[in-house]
């Protein structure tokens, strides 16, 4: 089975070891994985702790099991940190924007540019890209529409087909768009099926970002689960997800 939607690094105050989480998902019997690293979040991050972590991971993991994808920021702009420098020095599978930890402005000049030239590179060398999706507008799935239209060779995925509606409107306006089932709920995957597009979808749990939102609550009395109780229910979901899925693309 293959999980493509999980992280490393830090997460907001939690840091998530490298090399735990993927032991955790590979005792689980995940056989593929993508995964980026969420400490491309942290307030001024430089991309050389970002290196670090890819580099720890690739020296114990195969990349074509285990493939890292570059989270690309717009402050990397400035630091002169380019694809073509970060795929030549460690094996990156795609890359990933993240529109809510990084605003994307459409007005800039130098982000038009940059965004051009993500867009181009994938589409030269094949790589997809994966892209945050959410209920505002700078993250919504039209917001790099043009984007989208012009690299039509590019595979985009949105993860978490948030809104539902609006992303399946871009599954029927572009043959290159597809989304994952990381924090995807049932009502929406069934949805997304009943639209005709669940061929589009890639299983993903967005793993540990899970465990860091049902790790216990104070309020509620919720009790913490460790890691690797939480990747079991994700997984659950993800079996559950594959059957479903599977069974849709039977009827069709």
């Amino acid at each position: 089975m293959t999980d493509n939607h999980v992280h490393i690094g830090q997460f907001c105050e939690t840091w998530y070891e490298p090399l735990e989480v993927l032991g955790i998902v590979t005792e689980a019997g995940i056989t593929d994985v993508v995964y980026s690293s969420t400490t491309s979040g942290k307030d001024e991050v430089r991309y050389k702790e970002i290196e670090h972590e890819i580099r720890e991971v690739t020296a114990e993991y195969p990349p074509d099991k285990m493939e890292p994808f570059f989270w690309y920021i717009p402050p990397y702009i400035d630091e002169g940190i380019t694809i073509e420098n970060a795929f030549q020095n460690l094996p990156y599978g795609g890359i990933k924007l993240h529109p809510r930890c990084h605003r994307w402005n459409l007005q800039d000049r130098k982000h038009l540019d940059c965004l051009h030239t993500l867009f181009g590179s994938a589409q030269d060398s094949g790589v997809p890209i994966l892209i945050h999706t959410g209920e505002d507008d700078f993250e919504k799935p039209a917001f790099f529409e043009q984007f989208i239209a012009e690299y039509r060779d590019v595979r985009c995925i949105l993860a978490h087909c948030r809104p539902v509606l609006e992303t399946i409107a871009m599954f029927r306006t572009y043959k290159n768009v597809y989304g994952d089932t990381a924090f995807l709920p049932e009502a929406n995957l069934q949805k997304i099926i009943q639209a005709g597009f669940g061929e589009r979808l890639f299983l993903g749990t967005d793993f540990p970002i899970t465990h860091y939102f049902t790790r216990g609550n104070t309020e509620t009395n919720e009790p913490a689960i460790t890691l690797e109780q939480q990747y079991k229910k994700d997984t659950a979901v993800l079996q559950k997800y594959e059957i479903i899925l599977a069974g849709s693309t039977e009827r069709n």
